[in-house]
């Protein structure tokens, strides 16, 4: 009975050390949402044929279905996303040089992709994957690398920076993925303001947040998953974050949407592809 008293108790106290902390999900379930939120890019803006060459849409194959993520190429035959974008499938198709995903400019393939290996989906740390295109392609107007920070900036906070979030992410409460490319201004959080929402097992060190650069409840949401958070810097795009998790409140609810940062994932990144 004392056993079971202080199992009990220790229960209680993980129960309310949480209880004001949002539940993060990551983008790609974002979609059990839409019953009660707008999920897409929410509040964002159309974007322009060659506005973001470096990102791609993935159509993700399953043994039971399909499932729609985001990326960016980081080389000419390396895609950046999310270990959950990952988790699960067979095979990609990877969408390249658009604004429309029906009609791509190259239409890539891939069966060799790789989740770090730290990749916790309870919590959603180290939520970043590798996709090798089956071929590399060839660069153009519309299809072309980001930048990412090298490894020495892994200190870098990059607060109150304006970043930009791109996807093709939902734009109706119970419709398909977006037909076109969106994109938002986020504002980046601290990282103590981020826990504050999620709690500081879901916020580390290798996590970076933001919040709508122009209105609350401008967000990522499902169909964005993988996708690129990027800032300008030297008049060239540079990748600060991957797509990870916004608040099970919904994606319009103006809680923080949540990434994984770059800088800290450099010399894996290096190790897997030799970027």
């Amino acid at each position: 009975m004392k056993l079971f008293l202080a199992v009990m108790a220790c229960l209680a106290l993980t129960q309310a050390a949480q209880l004001p902390f949002q539940r993060p999900v990551t983008v790609r379930d974002a979609q059990d949402l839409a019953a009660r939120s707008h999920v897409r890019i929410v509040n964002g803006f159309p974007a322009s044929p060659g506005q973001f060459p470096y990102q791609v849409m993935l159509r993700g194959f399953t043994a039971t279905g399909a499932l729609a993520c985001g990326g960016s190429l980081i080389s000419n035959e390396w895609v950046l996303t999310a270990a959950h974008c990952i988790t699960g499938v067979q095979r990609f198709e990877i969408v390249m040089g658009t604004i429309v995903s029906a009609s791509p400019e190259v239409l890539g393939h891939s069966t060799n992709f790789i989740i770090h290996p730290s990749y916790n989906p309870s919590n959603l740390n180290n939520d970043i994957g590798l996709i090798r295109l089956d071929t590399p392609v060839g660069f153009s107007q519309n299809i072309q690398p980001i930048n990412l920070p090298s490894a020495d900036r892994t200190g870098e906070t990059f607060l109150d920076n304006i970043a930009t979030v791109s996807g093709f992410g939902r734009t109706s409460d119970t419709g398909p993925v977006s037909p076109t490319k969106n994109w938002v201004n986020i504002r980046v959080i601290s990282n103590a303001a981020c826990a504050a929402v999620y709690g500081s097992s879901v916020v580390v060190a290798s996590t970076i947040c933001g919040t709508g650069a122009d209105a609350a409840n401008q967000s990522t949401c499902q169909g964005d998953s993988g996708g690129p958070l990027a800032i300008q810097e030297g008049g060239a795009s540079l990748q600060i974050g991957v797509v990870s998790f916004v608040s099970s409140a919904g994606c319009t609810s103006g809680h923080p949407s949540g990434y994984v940062r770059t800088t800290h994932f450099r010399s894996w990144i290096n190790s897997q592809t030799g970027i």
